[in-house]
This record gives C-alpha cells, sequence and structure tokens, in this order.
C-alpha cells in the first residue's frame, strides 16, 4: 500500500539498489576528486530523492572527517560510518530536520514540506528536467556541530547516468547573509518612516501660523515620535545582541496592567492602529512579575503590530494578562485568521507575508520570548477563534534579587 503524502511521493527504492547506485557512481573515474573538491555542501540523489553520495564538505558539516577516500564504504572507519549514515537517506532526514519524521513517508511529504525550499527545488529539478535553487529555512535538532535552525540557499541540477536520472544538489548556509538584510532593510524602513514623520511635524512647527495649544499638541507629537524612533533603534541593537548571543536581560519589577496600558499608548499615533480599537481585555487580571521590562514590550509591540496589520478597519485587537499560580501569560487576540501556509512558516525568520526582508517580526517574538525571557510562544489560529498569540513567562526571571 502507498504511503500517504503531504507533497511529494513517498515511495523509496531498497537499500541493495541505493548501495548499487552508489557503487555504480563511485566507480566512475574522478568523480569522487571532483565533488569532493566543491566547498559547498553537495549530495547525488536518486529519483526517489535518496542520498546515493554526499561529498566531504557534507561528511564535515555533519561531524564526520573522513580521509581523502571519502565516498568508499570499505575506507577507514569514519568514512565507512558517514556513508552507513547517509545511504539511503533523503536530505532532511540525513541533517536532522525535526520534521522529517513526522510522516511515515519521511522527509519531502509532510504538510511542512509544501514549504521548504530544499524539498520544491529537489522536486521541480527532477519534475521540469531543469536546474532549479530555492532558499529555505530548515530546522534541525541542535548538535555541536550546528545551530538548530539553517537558513540555506539549495541548488538541485539534473544529470544522466547511464540512462539512470540522478540530482545533484548543493547547499550553502546563508544564515549570515540573510540576517543581515533582514536586519538593514528592517532598521532603514522603520527608521526612514518615523524620521519623516518627525521632519513633517517639525516642518509644520516652523511654516504654519499655529496657535499656542496647537503648537504644544504638535510638539508632543514630536516628542511622541522622537521616542519611537530611539524604541526602533535599541529594539534593532536588541536583535543583533540576541542573535549573537550578547543579550542580558536586566530584570525589573512589571505591573501587567501598566505594561499593557503602556504598549497601547504607545500605538495611539501610529498609521498601523488607525482606523481600529486597540484595548485591554475586561478580564484581564493585575500583578506584579518581575523582568526585562524592555524586551517584554518588544515583544508585544511586534505581538500588536502584526496583529493591527492584519486587522480589518473598525475590528478590534485586545490585550489580555493572566497569572496562573508563578506563570505569567500575556496574550494578543485579533478576529483574522492566518492562512494554514503562513501558519507552518510563521516563526522562520525570513518569511512574511509583506515582502521581503520583513521576517523578523514573529522571529524575534520567538527569540526574545523564548531564549532570554524563559517563556513559551504559541498561537492558534481558526474561523472559531481568530488568532491569539500567547506568551507565557515565569513570574520571576532570575537572576533577580529583592531590592
Amino acid at each position: 500500500m502507498a504511503l500517504e503524502t503531504s507533497f511529494a511521493t513517498a515511495e523509496r527504492a531498497n537499500s541493495d539498489e541505493v548501495r548499487q547506485e552508489h557503487q555504480i557512481l563511485m566507480a566512475l573515474p574522478l568523480v569522487r576528486d571532483f565533488l569532493d573538491a566543491v566547498p559547498s555542501m553537495t549530495m547525488v540523489l536518486n529519483d526517489h530523492r535518496q542520498i546515493v553520495y554526499g561529498n566531504r564538505a557534507f561528511a564535515e558539516f555533519l561531524g564526520y572527517h573522513p580521509p581523502a577516500e571519502l565516498g568508499n564504504p570499505g575506507a577507514a572507519n569514519g568514512t565507512a560510518q558517514f556513508v552507513d549514515a547517509i545511504l539511503g537517506r533523503r536530505p532532511g532526514e540525513a541533517v536532522g530536520c525535526i520534521r522529517a519524521n513526522l510522516t511515515p513517508g519521511g522527509c519531502g511529504t509532510t504538510p511542512f514540506c509544501r514549504t521548504c525550499g530544499a524539498a520544491i527545488a529537489i522536486l521541480k529539478s527532477q519534475t521540469l528536467h531543469r536546474p532549479n535553487v530555492q532558499e529555505c529555512r530548515m530546522y534541525c535538532g541542535q548538535t555541536a556541530a550546528r545551530s538548530a535552525a539553517l537558513d540555506l540557499r539549495v541548488w538541485a541540477r539534473p544529470i544522466d547516468l547511464h540512462g539512470k536520472p540522478l540530482t545533484v544538489c548543493s547547499m550553502v548556509d546563508i544564515s549570515d547573509e540573510k540576517r543581515r538584510q533582514a536586519l538593514e532593510r528592517i532598521f532603514f524602513h522603520d527608521v526612514i518612516n518615523t524620521a519623516g514623520c518627525i521632519k513633517g511635524l517639525s516642518d509644520l512647527l516652523t511654516q504654519a501660523n499655529l496657535s499656542e495649544s496647537e503648537i504644544k499638541e504638535m510638539s508632543g507629537l514630536v516628542a511622541e515620535s522622537a521616542g519611537q524612533l530611539l524604541e526602533e533603534i535599541n529594539a534593532q541593537r536588541a536583535l543583533s545582541a540576541a542573535e549573537s548571543g550578547d543579550l542580558q536581560p536586566v530584570v525589573r519589577k512589571i505591573e501587567s496592567l501598566e505594561l499593557l496600558r503602556q504598549i497601547i499608548h504607545q500605538f495611539q499615533s501610529h498609521s498601523v492602529a488607525r482606523g481600529k480599537h486597540l484595548v485591554v481585555a475586561p478580564d484581564a487580571e493585575s500583578f506584579v512579575f518581575f523582568s526585562d521590562p524592555v524586551l517584554q514590550r518588544r515583544v508585544l509591540i511586534n505581538l500588536v503590530k502584526n496583529a493591527l496589520e492584519a486587522t480589518a478597519p473598525n475590528a478590534t485587537v485586545t490585550l489580555g494578562a493572566k497569572l496562573d499560580n508563578d506563570s505569567v501569560c500575556l496574550t494578543v487576540h485579533n478576529p483574522a485568521v492566518i492562512p494554514s501556509l503562513v501558519q507552518l512558516q510563521i516563526f522562520s525568520r525570513s518569511f512574511s507575508t509583506k515582502g521581503t526582508g520583513r521576517g523578523l517580526g514573529t522571529y524575534s517574538i520567538k527569540l526574545l520570548g523564548e531564549k532570554y525571557l524563559g517563556g513559551q510562544v504559541a498561537f492558534v489560529s481558526n474561523r472559531n477563534e481568530g488568532t491569539r498569540f500567547t506568551v507565557q513567562y515565569p513570574r520571576v526571571l532570575p537572576p533577580y534579587e529583592q531590592e
């Protein structure tokens, strides 16, 4: 009986067939030498997307350090272990993608695979019989050799070996490139918008014939915009520090309802909130907890901004706060529903529905909320409930000392 799949076919060649394909490939003159000379991680796949060869760069990426005879099953133990570890597996399975084994069919067959750039590149190359290149973000079990999340650029090219179709697949880690591009685009986009607002208000103050009360009101708007500009600069600095592991939370006393009111006040003059309602839930609880107030505001600001952007005019975004024993639960709810394909990628660093380079909002929520504030970030989104993001924190984030 054929295995079910949500994307690519699940069928595989058996181990003897894979081993035979590997031996045929290795028998060709200089193939191993040429592929091992390639600095990027490179695999050769059969028509079932199973690995029949992995080059030296791929072996080293996985933590193997075999001798020059890489690919020969009879060579040193390191080589034999590497060959045994990858032969017959699919790329996500070999790399350790946490989603590769969610279904019996494995890599390429899960719902998440429909948005995986590696799976798309390989499948398009095989079905269209031409090269294809895609980008993907792959979540892996963290090891000493690699981080838990990989940003990859994947090339797939079909080749023919004595009438047998194979695919050469190369991957390059582009995490630094994606991070730099995204940080720069978001930083300049937000700073230019806010600076433009300050410039416009300043021009009105100097050119318009304003009354004393109007000047006072306009000056207040300038001060608010300048504060927002500083907030955006500090937010980018905090995110850069968080990604490099240099961020140190500063734990202070926080009052829950006051925190929510601060967020609402910050969005009063924000364009994204125009024509929409931002309120505190009637059952929101007042309590004190101990965490980093700057990072807490940054997480909530990103959640609220995303919710407002998704919300139709005259609709309401609601902020909530609950205390459950020693856990703090903060929520942001809006009536819109996130499309299923978007839900699969919601916390990816480079993914956004708002265009290239706009994908750090929910990613930073996950990074700051979980890694630095000790919380857990989750969401539900369906027609009955709308969309609710929940961040659950410890009531006291260590280290904290009573003053």
